[in-house]
């Protein structure tokens, strides 16, 4: 059946993908290298390396490693959903949504971190509820180490346990007293990287690749982890439907004067991580909802929460609706084969001959490429565009291991050129002089 070969997630590597790939290949110095060059904590390449060296870099070997993540996400949300509900049904549609939430589908089959950070995200949480009360060192220890982890992953780690201290400090002033050497031993386990994250910073206050934010990030940021990366008129509906529900949760529980600890500590957690990177991108834009993609937990939990709220047939409607809505997206984003340079390279290679022709490309499209045609041709990269932030510590590395060069393209011959899309031509002597 075509569709089982042809979907979502057997698609060819895109850019960022492909660059996981190369970079959990290199050694691990190398590693540590490239990604200290770029903005990128090394903890992700790091297991990309030993998985794939143990089940290979092909795109599913690669992706397999993100979906047992996502897999282990609605079971760690299943253990945390219990302190917010009672009841075992409540506790089973919470983890049913994330299961089928678009946006946690999505990334649940890329070669990135996003789905490794969504489930380290619940887990610090859960560990950090449970560690309030513990009445030994263990579970303290645990919530620090694995947040010390997290951050290793992924930095807007960092903001997700900023909303836990952020409760403790407002709510729980005596667990910070309690468990105040946690913190401490987080940051000390990050001394090793901090040159190197200070040096991120100075390099990313000079050239990023996240825009400015304007009228329509936060907007745009809602639409997405609520109803996934779809720019499709259903995505709007089910984000305004999400909202809704939502809005039902929050006034019944300040209108009750019910806003339990652990409601109070949701709210904190989707709103803390969302504010921080926003009020930094005053000064450096590093908002982008992608990293963000770890909200749309606290956010189903709230929306079960306004489910619950609602009148029993009114509630079990609604609850079919925002199913069936995100069935829907998830359904549309699975079916969808995009073009990508493994198709683009394969129609080239249909007429190409070994050697005939060389491939030169951009930045941009340096890690696809490098990726599908890098073992059997010479890569060349045209110096037009360079950056000195996302991607170009990557490609940095294999010139200097001799395997791509940058160069201008020939004019007395012809070449191929590939660039984003993916796209392709042919480059003769005759064309390029037009």
């Amino acid at each position: 059946m075509k569709l089982l070969t042809e979907n979502y997630i057997t698609r060819g590597f895109w850019g960022d993908e492909a660059w996981t790939a190369l970079i959990s290949q290199r050694s691990i110095p190398e590693m540590l290298r490239v990604t200290g060059e770029d903005f990128h904590p090394p903890m992700y390449y790091l297991l990309v390396h030993f998985w794939g060296s143990m089940f290979g870099f092909s795109e599913l070997a690669i992706r397999s490693l993100s979906f047992i993540f996502f897999a282990a996400t609605p079971l760690m949300t299943y253990f945390l959903s219990g302190f917010l509900f009672k009841e075992k049904s409540s506790r089973l549609l919470t983890s049913a949504l994330v299961t089928i939430s678009p946006i946690l589908f999505t990334y649940a089959f890329e070669s990135r971190a996003y789905a490794i950070l969504t489930f380290l995200s619940v887990a610090t949480s859960f560990l950090f509820w449970k560690s309030r009360t513990a009445k030994t060192w263990k579970l303290p220890l645990a919530y620090m180490l694995l947040s010390a982890f997290t951050v290793y992953v992924h930095y807007y780690a960092w903001f997700i346990l900023a909303a836990h201290g952020v409760y403790a400090l407002l709510f729980e002033w005596k667990t910070i007293k309690k468990i105040w050497w946690v913190g401490v031993g987080v940051i000390l386990i990050q001394l090793p990287w901090v040159p190197v994250l200070f040096s991120q910073v100075n390099s990313v206050s000079n050239s990023y690749w996240i825009g400015a934010m304007n009228a329509r990030t936060h907007l745009e940021f809602f639409y997405r982890v609520a109803a996934g990366d779809i720019g499709i008129t259903l995505q709007i509906t089910t984000g305004r439907v999400i909202a809704l529900i939502v809005a039902v949760s929050l006034v019944a529980r300040f209108w009750q004067r019910k806003t339990t600890p652990f409601y109070r500590f949701l709210l904190l957690w989707l709103v803390v991580p969302t504010l921080i990177p926003t009020l930094i991108s005053f000064f450096v834009p590093v908002f982008f909802y992608r990293y963000l993609i770890f909200s749309s937990v606290p956010l189903l939990l709230l929306t079960v929460d306004g489910l619950r709220t609602l009148p029993k047939f009114v509630g079990v409607g609604a609850t079919l609706v925002v199913i069936a809505l995100y069935l829907s997206l998830t359904w549309t984003r699975f079916v969808q084969y995009p073009h990508t340079m493994r198709q683009e390279l394969a129609t080239i290679y249909e007429t190409k001959q070994p050697g005939e022709g060389e491939i030169y490309t951009v930045l941009p499209s340096f890690a696809e490429v490098m990726y599908y045609a890098g073992p059997t041709e010479k890569i060349i990269v045209t110096p037009e565009g360079l950056i000195q932030f996302s991607g170009k510590s990557l490609l940095d590395s294999f010139v200097r291991t001799g395997e791509v060069t940058i160069a201008e393209p020939p004019t007395d011959a012809e070449y191929w050129y590939l660039e984003p899309g993916p796209k392709s031509r042919l480059v003769t002597p005759a064309t390029d002089s037009k």
